[in-house]
């Protein structure tokens, strides 16, 4: 999907129609996810489907500790906005505003990553988050997905 350089209003999101936006081939490198989503080389892990920000998006989550990498599917930092990705500027977000194309499963995503209730998440874009921090602002953004996450005018967005 081609990303949506007019969201967010920041210069990140100007410049995504430069950013790499198609999968690379690693050939037999790749192999199938299980149906349950264990991951046999990474025991105590499993593959969680979080569709919406892009196609086939996984997050990881361990359940012995509660530990979530989340990808994309929410974010600790304001992807649009240079000055926030430069000071690295810590709140939560949903997924990246220019390559999501389908923000109704990056809902879904989210609400389904809140119901795991994890101790801590590790982003693709910004800094770690955890406790209690992590259970509120996580809620916040189940609550108010559309306020927080949803941009107001896009090539995605359903007006």
């Amino acid at each position: 999907m081609p990303p949506d350089p007019t969201v967010g209003g920041g210069l990140i999101a100007w410049l995504s129609p430069l950013y790499p936006h198609e999968g690379i081939n690693l050939g037999e490198k790749v192999k199938p996810l299980s149906e349950d989503g264990a991951i046999p080389f990474l025991p105590g892990w499993r593959a969680i489907h979080t569709p919406g920000h892009t196609r086939g998006h996984i997050s990881l989550f361990r359940e012995e500790d509660r530990v979530l990498l989340t990808g994309d599917a929410f974010i600790t930092v304001k992807q649009e906005s240079l000055w926030a990705v430069l000071m690295q500027q810590k709140g939560i977000h949903g997924p990246p505003m220019y390559f999501t194309p389908d923000w109704e499963q990056a809902r879904q995503s989210v609400i389904q990553l809140y119901h795991l209730q994890p101790t801590i998440a590790l982003p693709g874009h910004g800094m770690p988050m955890y406790g209690e921090q992590l259970q509120n602002s996580l809620e916040q953004l189940v609550r108010q997905f559309d306020e927080l996450a949803i941009p107001d005018h896009g090539r995605y967005v359903r007006e």
